[in-house]
């Protein structure tokens, strides 16, 4: 019994015994497991986010060239107005409609300048006048992007640089050209909405400058941004997006807590065909992923070719220079544009430098410096010498990129522009010989001016003259007729010299207060007298909405209706013609004007050339020079507004018109909310003075002085202006009428001498004569000294107001009586 309790083991011994082995294997299986199960996670993560990776390389690969094709249209934009920057608004809206049929993404065009000027085409209409708040904050100088809103939803806009070649050779920045484009449109193209229910994306603007927070969101949801996504750049101008995402139903990870059930599972079935069938599924999704990524890799490699091949038929050559290590590598068509051997020599910094121009090198060096310490952008023009001593102009553009060896590479294009820069010289010329033209015209106008009014003068003035002796009926008759034909010649003058002003945009207009009724009703009385010849019934009618005052040109609205009821009354033979005034208080007020008459009409075949210079009807039968109707369209165009033609061919015709008109205050309310001041008035009778005349023609000589003598006038000849500052110095003289275009020294330089006289003669009133009075003679007359002036041919009447204002002026300021003979 003893031996046998010494030799017999503790109950449950074997059990432990064989349970500390199976403990340990199974406690190391746990940790193999679940070592191996993490690596596995780890591992179908990586997969995960590998494929999200590749799909998320394609979407930034088809939404750069998305965005790219929307650039493209930029450029061609840019490039269009840099050669032409006075693109009027019909050809940009051309030019524009043109462009946006190259994608359907952009919605609208536009273009701001530095000046102030901005042109927009849009095809929705609502959208212009906000972009237009919008471009005239736009002050950046370079390209950009930014999401704003315009519309019902936020839009994208883009915009590049217009420069202009300066006549130095370089480029001056002169405005924007600004493409705004419908995202929606834009992520379509780029396959991003095609990902809906495979990914959640996000795609969010480049970071502010300064790293303030506030990235804009463009598409997708922001969350995404902190669900570990998968990001990647993309390439804009002002700047990179990031696209971001995750798959839809999040990492897909297995929980740890499984695996002592799953262990449990696979001890059954065995302890090695588990493993197995796991690690050849990773196997497989490896192989799976080797061949995506081989996938993407022929992928890149036809981008590449064709790359090559836009390349080569664009005729860009590629650089890229390392600025860590100052490697220089270019292309077979950088050697072309350069002129360099096909030797195959690595190409230095050298080689590009000893080609520049003389005069371009230090600004094109400065520059490469300046990007390489900068930004990291670079742009440039300059011009080569080639080894045959031909000049070629040269386009260079290019930006930093880090490459994965962690070398810093610019990289970049150059093109020929050489024919570019010639085209824009000889536009430029074109356009100085143009300026030339138009001032050797307006030159040759104003003599032919002066040249025509001075004997106009004479004829005007002896026919006045005439008509006040004492004639029979028939010098009587027969000098009126000549006064009226003077008259006439006189007014075809007139009619030429507006129109080359208005040809050369010289016709200043004024804005203050008129009296549009009272101005329609002096044409009326003015034309009665013809009106009455012919038999005919003129008369005004006038809307009740019509203001009493509204703000415009009282001279030209004068000139316009003279001219068209002179018109209607020219070709109505029979009947009556209205001039009939209304008012549209809409859009800030606008005076519309119809002139009706019941002559001869208008023939349909003839209508279109109505407004067209020397256009006329019935041949000319009825005379005049065709260019009354084509004066009246350009000034109401010069002043907002437009014209128009209704006729029926024997029944009479129509002429409408209307010019913005706004209403304004009356001349005396505005006189008496000011300060108070003298305004000269007219003497109420005939005062006699002594009035020294210098003029150097003798026939208007004749006409003063007989005009002076009828009035009691004392009056003195000089034949220039020499003399005329001799005798204000020798003798006293209450006014001196003073001719502007005179030998020996003219009226302006005679002013300002008599001006600078001792005593009283430096205050004598000046009355100028000129044959000339173009814009800006007024100011030059009143900063030499003069105080009035007249246009000739002076009339009697014109001469002794302007007279009877100098002399009622001198009078008040030296407290001096004027008398005959003093």
């Amino acid at each position: 019994m003893s031996e046998n309790r010494k030799t017999r083991r503790p109950a449950g011994q074997p059990a432990a015994a064989s349970f500390v082995p199976l403990a340990l294997a199974v406690a190391v299986i746990l940790v193999v497991g679940v070592i191996t199960e993490m690596k596995s996670r780890d591992l179908a993560r990586h997969i995960q986010r590998t494929g999200t990776g590749i799909v998320l390389e394609d979407l930034r690969t088809d939404l750069e060239e998305a965005v790219g094709d929307q650039l493209d249209v930029l450029a061609r934009l840019a490039g269009t107005l840099s050669a032409t920057p006075a693109m009027s608004e019909a050809r940009f809206m051309e030019v524009a409609r043109a462009l946006q049929g190259k994608t359907a993404a952009i919605g609208a065009l536009a273009a701001s300048w530095e000046d102030g000027r901005i042109q927009v085409w849009t095809q929705a209409g609502g959208l212009a006048p906000r972009l237009r708040e919008v471009l005239e904050h736009m002050s950046s100088g370079e390209s950009g992007t930014a999401s704003i809103p315009l519309g019902a939803a936020p839009a994208l806009v883009i915009w590049s640089p217009i420069k202009t070649a300066t006549p130095e050779g370089g480029e001056e920045f002169c405005g924007h050209a600004v493409a705004v484009i419908d995202r929606g449109q834009l992520f379509e193209a780029a396959g991003l909405d095609a990902q809906s229910g495979k990914l959640d994306l996000a795609l969010v603007e480049a970071e502010p400058h300064g790293g303030a927070p506030g990235r804009a969101l463009l598409f997708g949801d922001a969350q995404v941004l902190g669900r570990d996504p998968v990001t990647t750049s993309v390439a804009m101008p002002g700047g990179a997006w990031t696209l971001a995402a995750v798959p839809s139903g999040g990492w897909s990870v297995t929980p740890g807590a499984v695996w002592p059930i799953r262990l449990l599972t696979l001890l059954s079935i065995g302890l090695v065909a588990v493993p197995m069938l796991r690690t050849r599924a990773l196997i497989a999704e490896r192989h799976a992923h080797v061949a995506q990524l081989k996938s993407r890799k022929n992928e890149l490699q036809r981008l590449s070719q064709r790359l090559g091949l836009a390349l080569d038929a664009s005729r860009v050559g590629v650089w890229d220079f390392n600025i860590d290590t100052s490697e220089l590598i270019w292309d077979a068509r950088m050697d072309e544009l350069y002129g360099m051997p096909a030797d195959g020599r690595p190409r230095t910094y050298e080689d590009w430098r000893s080609r520049l121009h003389p005069d371009d090198l230090a600004r094109a060096e400065a520059e490469f410096a300046t990007c390489i310490g900068g930004d990291g952008r670079y742009r440039s023009d300059f011009r080569l010498i080639l080894p045959d001593g031909a000049i070629r102009h040269i386009r260079a553009t290019a930006s930093t990129h880090r490459g994965s060896d962690g070398d810093l590479n610019l990289i970049g294009v150059n093109w020929d522009v050489t024919a570019d820069v010639e085209h824009r010289v000889e536009i430029e010329a074109r356009r100085r010989e143009a300026e030339a033209a138009t001032q050797a015209k307006s030159q040759f106008l104003a003599t032919m001016s002066h040249e025509i009014r001075t004997p106009m003068n004479g004829v005007i003035g002896m026919l006045d003259l005439l008509l006040r002796s004492d004639l029979d009926t028939q010098q009587r008759e027969r000098t009126s007729v000549a006064r009226k034909s003077a008259e006439h010649l006189l007014s075809l003058l007139n009619d030429v010299l507006d129109l080359s002003k208005l040809e050369a945009d010289r016709v200043t207009l004024e804005a203050g207060a008129i009296n549009p009724s009272q101005i329609a009703r002096d044409v009326v009385i003015l034309m009665s007298a013809v009106a009455e010849e012919r038999g005919l019934r003129l008369f005004m009618s006038l809307d009740g909405d019509v203001p009493e005052w509204v703000r415009g040109d009282p001279t030209r609205l004068r000139q316009i209706l003279t001219n068209l009821v002179g018109n209607a009354l020219k070709f109505t033979d029979a009947g009556s013609v209205e001039l009939r005034l209304g008012f549209d208080a809409r859009g800030g007020g606008a005076l519309s004007v119809a002139v009706r008459d019941t002559g001869i009409g208008i023939p349909e075949s003839t209508r279109a050339e109505l407004f067209t210079r020397f256009a006329q009807l019935e041949s000319g039968k009825r005379g005049g020079t065709g260019l009354g109707l084509a004066i009246c369209k350009q000034l109401v165009e010069l002043m907002g507004g437009e014209i128009t033609v209704d006729s029926v061919e024997g029944l009479g015709s129509t002429f409408r018109f209307w010019i913005p008109a706004p209403p304004a205050a009356s001349p005396e309310a505005v006189a008496e909310s000011q300060e108070p001041r003298i305004v000269p008035r007219p003497p109420a009778g005939r005062r006699t003075a002594r009035i020294l005349v210098a003029e150097d023609n003798a026939t208007n000589q004749k006409v003063l002085l007989a005009y002076l003598e009828m009035a009691g006038h004392d009056a003195h000849l000089t034949p220039n202006g020499a003399g005329a500052v001799a005798a204000a110095q020798a003798r006293h003289y209450d006014l001196v009428l003073m001719d502007i275009q005179m030998p020996v020294l003219d009226g302006i330089e005679a002013t300002r001498r008599i001006r600078a006289l001792e005593g009283t003669a430096s205050r004598l009133p000046i009355i100028a004569l000129t044959a000339n009075a173009e814009p800006g003679d007024r100011e030059r007359f009143l900063a030499a000294g003069i105080d009035d002036y007249l246009t000739k041919p002076v009339s009697m009447t014109a001469l002794f107001e302007a007279i009877g204002r100098a002399l009622e002026g001198y009078s008040a300021s030296t407290g001096a009586q004027a008398s005959p003979g003093s």
